[in-house]
């Protein structure tokens, strides 16, 4: 059975399906920057050590390190609530708890992009119809795998709705 069938299955006996967080990305991210993390730490301790901190240097090894601990906190963060979810029920396409991030009706989608970006680091938007109102709301690979099935499963789910509707 595909992924498709999968979830409309769930679309159809629950009225929604849920996208949280994919684990496997995210242990992978949190590896990858824990090391760098690791790595900038003990640079730091032994330029702390050869009393050599100042300068843009210093500042930019600080600077760093801040900036890995931050990423490793807000994995560590995803990992233990796999927020922020995307919900695709029969009110429209949901980012973020409760909508936090944003809701584009069914209604008010004037498109659904096909996935783009860096492989690896590719999202699906779904544009809205009235771009100053509401923001377009992004699906990235950290929630579906494979994206070009989930933009064809959106798709298809779109246009049924706009036939039943018309």
């Amino acid at each position: 059975m595909s992924t498709a069938t999968t979830w409309t299955s769930e679309y159809e006996t629950t009225g929604r399906v849920v996208f949280p967080q994919r684990r496997s990305r995210l242990l992978i991210r949190l590896v990858f920057f824990a090391l760098l993390m690791a790595a900038s730490l003990v640079s730091n301790v032994q330029h702390l050590r050869a009393g050599d901190v100042s300068g843009t240097l210093g500042v930019l090894r600080l600077t760093a390190l801040a900036g890995f601990v931050c990423v490793v906190g807000l994995t560590v963060w995803q990992l233990i609530t796999r927020r922020p979810v995307v919900t695709v029920d029969r009110v429209g396409i949901t980012s973020g708890k409760d909508g936090a991030k944003g809701l584009v009706p069914w209604e008010g989608i004037a498109r659904i992009d096909a996935p783009s970006g860096l492989p690896g680091l590719r999202t699906v938007q779904v544009q809205p119809l009235d771009q100053h109102g509401s923001p377009s709301v992004g699906i990235p690979q950290d929630n579906v795998q494979d994206l070009a099935e989930l933009t064809d499963w959106l798709r298809a789910l779109l246009a049924q709705r706009q036939t039943t509707t018309d």
